[in-house]
């Protein structure tokens, strides 16, 4: 009976409004925190007889929607279509994990017949982040795609020139998170020891001219991978060695660093070759696991424009003025990172447009009109008139 009188009531009112328990003195403030990211969302549920179970989907639904905003920060909308079924399964399925606190703002049937619940979540956008590379859903062809030589010197207890265990590995983690890497057969068009050594001795401007036009790579990984036997340890015949790998990732172009790691790892066997050689390969997995999401984070650094627009007055707006910076030649995609207080923040990614380029198509509109306030090389501010 107490359920009946509620949900008529409810039935009875345009909008009835269920508060949340947090006061607004404690309310989760929008925007990134220590934590993770506090996103606002909205959750949906059809309205049954069971009061408890329609919040409770309305509020899983927002939970959903939440994480979603946070996914697609570091995919595009192309990406999360293509790869929408592993999203749903692996990511938007189990939003209980990344959602570390929430406060309802309010809740409530609405004149659409449905339950809505609105509510602020913190949700951990490295957690979020770290899945997304797991399941290979973040696209090494956002930053470019790249192409990388390896150019490594490998030592075995002293013993030169007796592997390439280390660098092969590094090129098998590397192939296998999308990058496109120099074979070894190719490397026959430089001398590679000569450009070894020049790199490790910090000649790079000597080595990188013919990497970049004799090897068409873009990013050169070089270094130095050791292993020597552990003596003194009872392994029952079996021998053991420990490596140890520094090494740079270079922009061949510029000589840039983008990445640099110190990684250290071991072999077990039954012989001197054996284990040095499992020693190397582990190094080189555990260096191409690094360098793959260091590279790519940097080089998506470094290829995007951060496009910062003030008086805003409504979603609609916010809208034109998206659509304007996704056609400007040269740009491949726009993400939204905020919109609060009629300002928003939305990262460009691009080929080849620069923040000079997107300024003049700013200056050109005249549906809507725009005026940019500030650019810098690797960013944008602007307001609408």
């Amino acid at each position: 009976m107490k359920r009946l009188i509620l949900w008529t009531l409810l039935a009875a009112l345009p909008t009835v409004y269920l508060t949340g328990c947090a006061g607004s003195g404690s309310r989760l403030k929008l925007g990134e925190t220590a934590e993770g990211e506090v996103v606002e969302a909205e959750g949906l549920s059809a309205v049954t007889d069971d009061l408890i179970g329609t919040k409770r989907a309305a509020l899983a639904d927002a939970y959903k929607n939440a994480v979603e905003k946070v996914v697609g920060v570091f995919i595009s909308a192309r990406t999360m279509v293509e790869k929408a079924v592993t999203i749903q399964q692996s990511i938007l399925g189990k939003t209980d994990g990344y959602i570390k606190k929430h406060e309802m703002i309010r809740e409530g049937k609405e004149p659409d017949g449905l339950y809505h619940a609105h509510i602020r979540a913190l949700v951990s956008f490295q957690q979020v982040k770290q899945d997304l590379e797991a399941l290979r859903v973040i696209d090494v062809a956002a930053a470019g795609n790249p192409r990388v030589a390896i150019l490594l010197d490998e030592t075995i207890a002293g013993q030169e020139g007796q592997t390439t265990a280390c660098s092969d590995a590094i090129a098998q983690g590397l192939l296998e998170r999308g990058y496109k890497v120099v074979d070894r057969s190719e490397l026959a068009a430089i001398r590679v020891a000569e450009a070894t050594q020049q790199l490790l001795s910090g000649d790079a401007q000597a080595a990188l001219k013919p990497i970049t036009q004799k090897l068409k790579a873009e990013v050169v990984v070089t270094g130095k991978a050791t292993a020597s036997q552990i003596t003194g340890q009872d392994l029952g015949g079996l021998l053991s060695y420990r490596g140890n790998f520094s090494g740079k990732a270079l922009r061949t172009q510029t000589g840039e660093i983008l990445a640099a790691v110190n990684i250290q790892g071991s072999g077990l066997d039954a012989t001197q070759e054996a284990a040095g050689a499992k020693a190397m390969t582990t190094l080189g997995k555990n260096a191409a696991q690094e360098f793959a999401g260091r590279i790519a984070s940097e080089l998506a650094r470094r290829s995007t424009i951060l496009v910062t627009v003030r008086n805003l007055k409504s979603f609609n707006s916010l809208g034109e003025v998206k659509d304007l910076i996704a056609k400007t030649p040269g740009v491949n995609d726009v993400v939204m990172h905020t919109f609060e207080g009629g300002t928003a923040e939305m990262e460009v990614k691009v080929n080849s447009a620069t923040a000079s380029d997107l300024a003049v198509t700013i200056t050109a509109s005249k549906d809507p009109i725009l005026k940019v306030t500030s650019q810098t090389q690797d960013g944008v501010e602007i307001e609408v008139q």
